[in-house]
């Protein structure tokens, strides 16, 4: 591995570096198999909707591993370290994978009930990244970041901005299910961490309360 290619790959959070080894091993696996015509992953691990509702239910997070081309690995493995590698080091490591698969399996869903009998596959990370993102939008949404000849914003209109082209650009290459499955991806994403963000605010809010009862009744 080049210099350049190591000090990348150290730089990386622990999570972030398993993920982004998983999409790569498997990207391989997977062109080694068709190339050489001894097994196909995508029939594995990718989903679709009489597969799921047949009874292959992993496939509803599986195909996330499945990139659609080297182009898609770069792109999302690129994402991956950046949004990834942010949100890690605010969650821990299981927190940034439990996270991941959320965003998959929702976007899984979608897919499963808007084409729940259409033999298309679906594969990539695209929903897993658009999760990421809503994410970053959620936790960092208030901070403010420079942006070459716009000056200053917020992190949160750089993701709503981010997440609008990515629909748009969804909508005109893939039509309008594919934009909506990578919609519920970021959505399944930002309602898991809001239920999240509430039920902490409870129990801890449950807690405070439980102490100051107790030092009123010593």
């Amino acid at each position: 591995m080049p210099v350049s290619g190591q000090r990348f790959w150290a730089a990386l959070t622990p999570g972030v570096r398993v993920v982004l080894g998983l999409l790569f091993a498997v990207w391989l696996a997977s062109a080694l198999g068709k190339g050489l015509h001894v097994f196909d992953l995508d029939r594995r691990l990718a989903l679709s909707g009489p597969n799921f509702w047949h009874g292959r239910v992993w496939r509803l997070v599986t195909y996330e591993l499945l990139p659609q081309g080297i182009l898609d690995l770069i792109i999302n493995g690129v994402a991956l370290a950046v949004l990834g590698g942010w949100l890690e080091r605010h969650w821990t490591r299981g927190e940034l994978w439990c996270y991941c698969l959320v965003a998959a399996a929702g976007a899984g869903l979608a897919k499963v009930t808007l084409q729940y009998s259409s033999p298309l596959s679906l594969t990539g990370a695209a929903p897993m990244m658009f999760g990421l993102l809503m994410a970053w939008g959620f936790l960092g949404g208030r901070e403010t970041i420079p942006l070459f000849l716009w000056g200053e914003t917020t992190v949160w209109k750089l993701v709503l901005a981010a997440a609008g082209v990515s629909i748009l650009i969804q909508f005109f290459t893939a039509g309008l299910v594919p934009a909506l499955i990578l919609l519920a991806g970021g959505l399944t994403g930002y309602l898991y961490l809001w239920l999240k963000h509430q039920w902490l605010m409870n129990r801890t809010g449950s807690v405070v309360h439980s102490e100051r009862i107790s030092r009123l009744e010593l």
